[in-house]
């Protein structure tokens, strides 16, 4: 019998599967090699981000030096890895605790009894306090939704929880119904839709049936995020024509059949508005069986124990809100000119640019509501048939308490240009508690102001204090100061700088905003029931009709204060209280035939939401197309003689403690590198590269503004919204001390917090992240933080400078940024008074190691500014790009302040316009980029103009690190020593991977020879 068709099988077989090996092969080794190629040219250009975000290994060599007797540790931590987390707990449940506003309390129907079984009504019921994680498990996504901290957290509380609907909403058929997350991939698209699960689904699955005998939480929450705002209607994300021509901060029809349900069928609901806006909640006078509302915007980590324990009794509520709710805030001035606003060229076609317009002046939240209110009380300004009432559901610096407080011995006093306001505070109820005194100044309107377009509000908050936790029957006299300065306002106009004007001033104490109006009005003879009592009047020595001398200079540095915003104000006329009708904004542009898919209002006949336009001349154009920063020096008239590499025996540790103007920096400046110039300035994305030519360490830089992203240990705080509710500022500073604490431990150095744009609106996507809509308010909360943080060797990189107050068009995701246009009172007296009191805000010790000039070494402390960072925002200023915007940066930061700090941009991976040598040019000193792929600027080491604006960039950025916990463990004379071998854990990954594929290219190589050699073998057989 023959075997020939058996041995063609085999040898087929064996063909085949030698092919297939040979291209398993090949793909392997094309595997490998492309995993070499990563490593070798991907991999390092990430390497800054990377490092930062695993660490690096870095440190002083003081072998050779005489350390006795000297403490080198100039920053320590309070506390230990170990026990740091109980600390951290505490805080975070203090600020949630305080921080909590009870909008609402009916009937005294909180506290509610221990023992009282609830039922959290609404799919967002399902994720409270999974948003709690950690911060890192947030980046990571790897916070588990499933989880369930509502129980224990009440359960503790003394409280029990409708299991049922928990599982309803967790695995039954609740759980198919989950909100849009707001902003997705930074703004690239959004998915703001509401999908509430509806009456009808619960009552198919039985549920509510395990609500009865309980006592209902229906939980209306709101999301956002970086790089879209909340729309201000639903066109895109609803169904039904009703819900579609609602906004976002509106409940829709599902929401209300729900809360119709319960109030028809509880006598006793609590609300828990879960959001960063301040939602519309005038409908809540349709259910009266919504007895109670609680407003908490962020939970931490730990904060859901605070709110159970509110809920019990066993915290009393003294949070205060820090925006107006109002009860359309599409009606507010502001919200006229907010969203989707974007430049025709002469054809009529969209062009690549988006703008905003401010034109509502000093007139945000408050300051709008309280001044038209008291001009339609007095009958003045054409206020119109403006109703309060129907416009404002709850004031600014509003909040319950579950005690009674009397106010009496109202008091001020003046010594020089500092008022010092007294009164007299009283527990007058049953439970212990906080109050909150709030102190709110009037400047009088004058013919002056009305001819030269000043504007004043009725009232401004000048300062506010906390009590302690006041007894039933205890009582304490509070003390809140304030500088006359406050006084000023800024004319931009005619004087160009700070003004006072003569006439009588009014500072009263109030419990919220209107509650200060009204004493204001019942003391110039209006009824208008608020107490007159707790209001003093003020006459300024003024010679003249208005003192334009006195605060002309600044404060701290004594340099002229004048108009550098000029070119911001545009052509835009603004809302003035002198005519409330006749300025009141209107929509700054025109419907186009673009269908919004950013968020704005139905404004087309046909119900569609478009996009509004308006034409830019060839002239505007041209200035948004250019990265001309301003900066008045012609470049070819420095004649600098660039120095590279000098040979001058210092490092970074020589200059701790050393003046900025310093003769020695010029010294150290001179060893520079051309490579160390480019790095520091085009690639600066969370870390600064050490430099080894001037001993500089790696800083560690990190968001976000509820705590460390890494560099930190982990712990998510509430957010910088819940804290600015506390209005303490012990708490504030206790905050940023945390945080400098953690940094300690887990190695950050630079904060890329706070975060103080304003509440312009409450659409606005990152209002989570920001104070309030007040700016006095906003900085004196942020100005704590930073001075905590500085206290433990933390640099903060305040942001976003400036006017970046709506996430839409903002300039991210390869967008050609939004031009702002402003004027310069509402600019310096609202957007930039928060970033300018963090400037201001008192020192720090700065400890070190002096060199007297016979050698000899000693321990020293001096003081250094406690604000020593700042980031600059996406948006332009007029139509310059504010990160490269001369007047702003030299202008104001640099000169009128005399900020030696850091600058660095906001993330500038996917800005085309955001060039680095407009930004060196007008003040700034490092892009905030992993890669920096746009690569529009390269450092020119033979320019002089480059090496000129480059050399005080790395000065700023050097000067900022001698100041920070980095120098630990330094003196002078210590060198600094970088790596394992020279080398970060990016070079180990690099050279592993190069290593191990290489191998096993190798490997695949011998194995193919070797099997060659064997089928030759084979064959000649």
């Amino acid at each position: 019998m023959s075997n020939k068709p058996s041995d063609k099988k085999r040898k087929n077989s064996r063909s085949s599967k030698h092919v297939v090996r040979r291209v398993l092969k090949t793909v392997l080794v094309v595997v490998l090699a492309a995993l070499i190629v990563a490593a070798n040219f991907v991999l390092p250009q990430y390497e800054t981000a990377i490092n930062s975000y695993l660490g690096v290994s870095q440190g002083w060599d003081n072998s050779g030096l005489n350390t006795d007797g000297l403490d080198l540790e100039y920053n320590k931590a309070d506390y230990t890895s170990d026990n740091i987390g109980a600390a951290e707990e505490s805080l975070d449940e203090q600020i949630a605790g305080e921080g909590i506003v009870m909008l609402k309390n009916e009937d005294n129907s909180l506290p509610l009894e221990k023992g009282t079984t609830l039922s959290f009504v609404g799919e967002n019921s399902r994720t409270l306090g999974n948003i709690s994680g950690t911060v890192v498990e947030d980046a990571l996504g790897e916070n588990d939704s499933a989880s369930d901290p509502v129980t224990p957290a009440f359960e503790s509380a003394g409280f029990s929880v409708n299991q049922t609907l928990r599982d309803f909403y967790s695995t039954g058929a609740g759980k198919d119904y989950v909100m849009g997350e707001g902003s997705v991939m930074y703004g690239e698209q959004e998915d703001f839709s509401i999908n509430e699960c509806p009456l009808s689904v619960m009552q198919d699955a039985g549920v509510l049936d395990s609500l009865q005998g309980t006592t209902p939480v229906f939980v209306l929450r709101r999301v956002a995020g970086e790089g879209r705002d909340m729309p201000r209607s639903m066109y895109n994300h609803a169904s039904s024509d009703e819900d579609k021509a609602k906004s976002y901060l509106e409940p829709d029809s599902t929401e209300l059949e729900i809360l119709q349900y319960l109030n028809d069928n509880f006598d006793n609901v609590v609300l828990l508005v879960n959001s960063n806006a301040a939602l519309e909640l005038d409908w809540l006078d349709q259910f009266p069986n919504i007895k109670s509302v609680l407003y908490m915007p962020s939970s931490g980590t730990y904060g859901l124990n605070s709110l159970a324990s509110i809920m019990a009794g066993d915290t009393n509520p003294s949070g205060r809100t820090v925006d107006t709710f109002a009860a359309n805030a599409l009606s507010s001035p502001a919200a006229q000119n907010f969203g989707d606003y974007q430049y025709l060229d002469s054809s009529g076609n969209l062009t690549q640019y988006n703008y905003v317009t401010y034109e509502e002046g000093i007139y945000v939240g408050y300051r709008y509501y309280e001044t038209r209110y008291e001009d339609a009380t007095l009958g003045q300004g054409n206020a119109g048939s403006f109703d309060y009432d129907a416009e404002v559901t709850y004031p600014f610096g509003y909040g319950l308490s579950y005690t009674s407080f009397d106010w009496s011995d109202f008091a001020c006093s003046w010594s020089g240009k500092t008022c010092t306001a007294t009164v007299t505070v009283t527990n007058t109820g049953d439970v212990a508690g906080k109050d909150v005194v709030e102190l709110y100044a009037q400047s009088p309107y004058t013919d002056y102001d009305k001819a030269n377009g000043v504007e004043k509000a009725s009232v401004v908050l000048v300062g506010f204090a906390k009590t302690k936790l006041l007894q039933p029957g205890e009582s304490q006299v509070v003390e809140v100061s304030f500088d006359e300065s406050q006084l000023a306002s800024y004319d931009s106009q005619n004087a160009k700088t700070y003004i006072l004007d003569a006439g009588t001033y009014y500072v009263t104490a109030g419990r919220n905003s209107h509650d200060a109006i009204n004493n204001m009005l019942v003391a110039k003879g209006v009824d208008a029931g608020g107490d007159a009592s707790l209001v003093a009047t003020y006459q300024p020595d003024v010679d003249g009709e208005v003192d334009a001398t006195t605060y002309s200079k600044d404060s701290l540095t004594g340099e002229q204060v004048t108009n550098q915003l000029d070119d911001a104000r545009g052509d835009a006329t603004y809302l003035t209280r002198a005519d409330w009708e006749g300025t009141f904004p209107t929509h700054d542009g025109e419907p186009t035939s673009q269908v919004s898919t950013w968020g704005n209002e139905i404004n087309g006949s046909d119900g569609v939401s478009y996009t509004y336009g308006k034409p830019a001349s060839d002239e505007l154009l041209a200035k948004l197309d250019s990265t001309d920063s301003g900066n008045p020096t012609d470049s070819s008239s420095i004649d600098d003689t660039p120095t590279y590499g000098a040979n001058n025996g210092l490092t970074l540790a020589d200059l701790r403690g050393v003046d900025y103007d310093d003769p020695l920096w010029d010294q150290l400046l001179d060893q520079l590198n051309p490579e160390d110039y480019e790095i520091s300035i085009r690639k600066a994305g969370y870390g600064s590269q050490s430099l080894s030519s001037v001993g500089k360490p790696f800083g560690t830089d990190a968001d976000s503004t509820s705590g460390w992203s890494w560099g930190g240990t982990g712990m998510k705080f509430c957010n910088p919204m819940m804290v600015a509710q506390t209005w303490n500022t012990d708490l504030a500073s206790q905050l940023g001390t945390m945080i400098g604490n953690e940094a300690l431990l887990g190695g950050g150095t630079g904060w890329y917090a706070p975060a103080m744009n304003i509440h312009r609106t409450p659409f606005s996507g990152r209002n989570g992240e920001y104070f309030s809509e007040d700016g006095f308010l906003s900085g004196a909360i942020a100005s704590q933080e930073v001075r905590g943080a500085a206290s433990k060797g933390v640099y903060t990189l305040m942001k976003h400078f400036a006017f970046n107050d709506q996430e839409n068009h903002r300039g991210d995701r390869g967008e050609h940024s939004m031009a702002t246009w402003l004027n310069e009172q509402s600019a310096r007296e609202i957007y930039l008074k928060p970033f300018e009191m963090c400037m201001k805000v008192d020192d720090v010790d700065l400890n070190y190691v002096k060199k007297d000039a016979d050698g000899s070494l000693a321990n020293a402390t001096t003081k250094v500014r406690a604000c020593q960072g700042l980031m600059t925002s996406f948006n332009r200023v007029g139509a310059t790009w504010a990160g490269g915007c001369y007047n702003l940066l030299t202008g104001i930061v640099r000169n009128e302040w005399g900020f030696d700090g850091w600058i660095i941009t906001d993330n500038a991976d996917m800005g085309t316009f955001m060039d680095a040598g407009q930004m060196i040019s007008a003040g700034g000193d490092s892009k905030l980029t992993t890669a920096d792929p746009v690569g529009t600027w390269t450092f020119n080491k033979d320019d002089s103009a480059q090496y000129h604006y480059a050399r005080e960039a790395l000065h700023h950025l050097l000067y900022t690190i001698s100041n920070s916990h980095l120098m630990n463990g330094s003196m002078p004379g210590s060198k600094f020593t970088s790596g394992v071998g020279g080398m970060q854990i990016v070079d180990m990954i690099r050279w592993g991977v190069t290593i191990a594929c290489s191998a096993g290219i190798a490997l695949v190589g011998w194995t193919a020879w070797r099997n060659h050699k064997k089928a030759q073998a084979e064959r000649g057989k």
